[in-house]
């Protein structure tokens, strides 16, 4: 990573990695089940409202282009950090936009439209369970 890129980034790489965690175990393997594809979960109309990120060499236009793309680990980090870029908001209504709202932007969509909780509740408690051990590791406990 280029010095300076993780400071113009909306969702840290930490949050990134929890957010890949609570969606699919961060399972490279995985391809699509339905309409829900890669190490996110991205759906074609998330990654289109994303920007359509594709891999070295592609076109956003071209057939299977939507799925190269959240296949790759990369370009679907690029796909999920322009979504939240585009669409952030707090949506636990706490005060700050963290990687719950992420999370819930990520599987809600982007009006946070629903209750998490009763939504994704698996998902969720993957998510603060990844929080907390990122937290110790951080505080070198």
């Amino acid at each position: 990573m280029l010095s300076g890129q993780q400071e113009d980034k909306v969702v840290d790489d930490l949050c990134l990695g929890c957010l890949c965690e609570a969606m699919s175990d961060c399972n490279r393997t995985f391809s699509c089940v339905g309409d829900d594809c890669g190490l996110f979960m991205i759906t074609k109309p998330y990654w289109e409202d994303a920007g359509r990120h594709v891999i070295a060499k592609d076109n956003s236009s071209s057939p299977g282009a939507f799925q190269r793309c959240v296949v790759d680990p990369f370009c679907a980090a690029a796909t999920v950090e322009s979504y939240m870029k585009t669409y952030s908001k707090d949506c636990n209504e706490n005060g700050a936009v963290d990687c719950e709202d992420f999370f819930a932007l990520h599987f809600l969509g982007a009006g946070c439209e629903g209750d998490i909780n009763q939504a994704s509740p698996d998902g969720l408690d993957k998510l603060r369970v990844c929080q907390e051990e990122v937290a110790k590791i951080r505080s070198g406990n």
